[in-house]
């Protein structure tokens, strides 16, 4: 797995997939072993399959939710000191 990637609840990702950066994976969808999903898409289903390109407002999601939750976490330890 590569960076900046977002799996939905419940997804199983096979033996032996690859999925490359920038890729959403939908909720509840199955990703074969040895599939290789390509950068930049939406896969959805059981098994997977490229619903859409994403949005470059999709792929700018990545980086600001993982900073937010970098924030989260750095107030919960801060409350606890």
């Amino acid at each position: 797995m590569h960076d900046r990637v977002l799996v939905g609840m419940g997804a199983t990702i096979m033996d032996g997939a690859v999925i490359e950066s920038d890729v959403i994976i939908g909720a509840g969808s199955l990703v074969p072993p040895g599939k290789t999903l390509e950068s930049g898409y939406l896969y959805v289903g059981s098994p997977v399959k490229q619903a859409r390109k994403l949005t470059e407002q999709e792929k700018s999601f990545f980086l600001y939710t993982a900073k937010k939750y970098c924030e989260l976490k750095d107030r919960y330890l801060a409350s606890k000191a």
